[in-house]
């Protein structure tokens, strides 16, 4: 009996070594192996010589994209918003900030299938963003069981009755400056304790960016409580090793899309000192791991980066002296370490490995690609839409949401010429005159086919404010 297939492109790194490439390596090697999926791989064209020095003809012939696949799915950073010239259209798509991009929104809201992320809190995120519930869908992540287990060999490392670790990209936004001060406060050079720092990314993704100076500052210090710091890399069967090797991995995150080495430490046994809000809720518990109490903190510009965001973007905070605490806690009750670290390693190898997380992927692929396909808004339609939605918000006087709204529609449709008036009427009702003068002189440069009414008050709106610029 032929068995039905369906044609799936995947687009993204598979050779970088991030996080998004090794996401992408091992989701598509299981989906390989599912009889009903044939799937191809699109890798960005700076890693294409790495796909043409494959061997097997099999393996080559797989980074060669469909021309008419039934789903393409995007995961790989930035995102990139072009439309697939058929089929269904999924972007699995991680954020650590809350508030998404300003280009994302109508893409998320109107133009994709179905929206992919990491994380219940990662989805939450999104939803509090204005983005369809029914439109995102959690994919947890995993860990290689034949590689991350409890029966995995330990590192030899100099010896400590008690190690902490790290492992991760030495970034604010992982929070090794909250674990570097709480370490330093908490413990002393008395203390027989050792934190291992495990940084990655240095030479690449992450280069110019991590905390390294501040870390062997740090270590320079004999009063200071023992550091060992490694950024060479290391092989997985090393990283499982190392963290055989210690006792508690510390990731007092801000902001993170799921925290792989999180779960790849519980696997290896050990517990993990995270915060008690965000991605790693999925997986930790208070018989894996100990919390520590966060709360969410805006941050002060509405942006992240050079990316606009549609809100003020938020993150998780930690009070380092609750960290401390915890770190204590754990240093002092050895064997409810060891006790958590069995329990953890059991959590994640029966519940979030590479395979089940293909399992995810296969089920939601068969779903989509079976599913009736719904009418697709135009661009007129998603107009329309957004006008009505800002124009209902500012009705209601929530001015700066309907601001937002008019925004969102600009950053994709920059023509909208009513979106651009209404932006003015809220900019100068702000006394923010030179933001209005901007969307009012391109209204007066493309604005032939509107009504005479119409073009004459745009003209008396930029004569009032250059008036009152001037003055």
């Amino acid at each position: 009996m032929k068995i039905d297939t369906f044609k799936i492109n995947w687009v993204g790194s598979h050779f970088a070594g991030h996080s998004l490439a090794i996401v992408n390596e091992n989701i598509c090697r299981h989906l390989q192996q599912d009889q009903h999926i044939d799937l191809r791989k699109e890798v960005p064209e700076i890693e294409m010589p790495q796909a043409s020095h494959l061997k097997e003809e099999g393996e080559k012939k797989a980074f060669l994209p469909f021309s008419k696949p039934a789903l393409t799915i995007s995961h790989q950073w930035p995102p990139y918003w072009s439309m697939p010239k058929s089929g269904r259209w999924v972007c699995m798509q991680p954020w650590e900030f809350g508030a998404i991009p300003r280009e994302w929104y109508i893409p998320m809201k109107y133009w994709l299938d179905e929206i992919w992320v990491y994380s219940s809190y990662n989805k939450e995120c999104y939803i509090r963003c204005g983005i369809p519930e029914n439109k995102i869908q959690v994919i947890p992540l995993g860990v290689n069981k034949k590689v991350f287990h409890t029966g995995v060999e330990a590192l030899t490392l100099e010896p400590s009755s008690f190690r902490f670790l790290f492992v991760g990209g030495t970034i604010g936004r992982k929070g090794i400056d909250i674990l570097i001060q709480a370490y330093l406060n908490e413990f002393t050079s008395d203390d027989d304790v050792c934190l291992f720092i495990k940084d990655t990314g240095t030479q690449s993704f992450y280069k110019g960016i991590t905390l390294e100076k501040m870390i062997l500052e740090a270590m320079a210090d004999s009063k200071n409580p023992r550091i060992v710091y490694m950024d060479q890399d290391f092989s997985e069967t090393e990283l499982a090793g190392l963290y055989k090797a210690c006792d508690c991995l510390v990731h007092p995150y801000r902001g993170e899309g799921f925290g792989l080495p999180i779960a790849e430490a519980m696997a290896c046994g050990i517990p993990v000192i995270v915060p008690d809000k965000g991605s790693c809720r999925d997986f930790c518990s208070d018989e894996t791991a100990f919390f520590v109490p966060s709360q969410e903190v805006a941050l002060s510009e509405k942006r992240v980066g050079n990316l606009e965001t549609v809100d003020f973007p938020w993150w998780l905070s930690i009070d380092p002296n609750d960290l401390q605490q915890v770190m204590r806690f754990a240093y002092e009750n050895h064997t409810l370490v060891k006790e958590k670290g069995q329990k953890a390693s059991e959590q994640i190898l029966s519940k979030f490995t590479w395979e089940k997380s293909a399992k995810h992927v296969s089920d939601r692929i068969k779903q989509l690609v079976q599913r009736k396909p719904s009418r697709k808004s135009t661009d007129e339609d998603i107009v329309k839409m957004e006008l009505e939605h800002a124009n209902e918000q500012y009705a209601k006087n929530f001015i700066e949401d309907a601001l937002g709204t008019y925004l969102n529609i600009l950053c994709i449709y920059p023509t909208s010429i009513m979106a651009r008036h209404n932006t003015a009427i809220i900019y100068i009702g702000q006394k923010n005159y030179i933001a209005a003068i901007e969307h009012l002189v391109y209204i007066a440069n493309n604005m032939d086919r509107q009504r005479k009414d119409f073009q004459e008050n745009i003209w008396r709106m930029m004569r009032f404010c250059y008036s009152q610029k001037a003055d």
